[in-house]
């Protein structure tokens, strides 16, 4: 009796622990700062654009608004897939360090007809 007892017990803390670490995971990505990018033909508009901080996660939610097929890429962090008009599309990346980073559209040519920046993190 003892056994089952011991057992039930271990039983519902590893329930316990298993419920709190998935709360704890999407009230994480939950308390991200949201920025919209609207993506029209060959530029970004970001609904954020200075006060960037690291350590603080940031969800990226890209609006396909443009006639042709683009994305959101930050460069050596995170990229939503190329999309068609209307897509949309999300990522969330917390910044390590200060600095810029880069962001561009991967398709050919799409970052040098403009659709490039930068977000300085501080």
């Amino acid at each position: 009796m003892k056994k089952i007892i011991g057992l039930l017990v271990a039983m519902s803390l590893v329930a316990v622990s298993l419920y709190a670490t998935v709360a704890s995971a999407s009230s994480h990505s939950s308390n991200a700062v949201l920025v919209t990018v609207t993506m029209t033909d060959y530029h970004f508009k970001l609904s954020k654009t200075t006060g960037y901080k690291h350590g603080v996660a940031y969800t990226f939610k890209s609006i396909n608004k443009g006639h042709a097929y683009h994305n959101f890429d930050m460069q050596g962090l995170k990229a939503t897939k190329v999309g068609s008009p209307g897509k949309v599309s999300s990522f969330t990346v917390t910044f390590k360090k200060a600095g810029k980073y880069q962001y561009i559209c991967d398709v050919p040519r799409h970052a040098e007809l403009g659709m490039a920046g930068f977000i300085k993190v501080a």
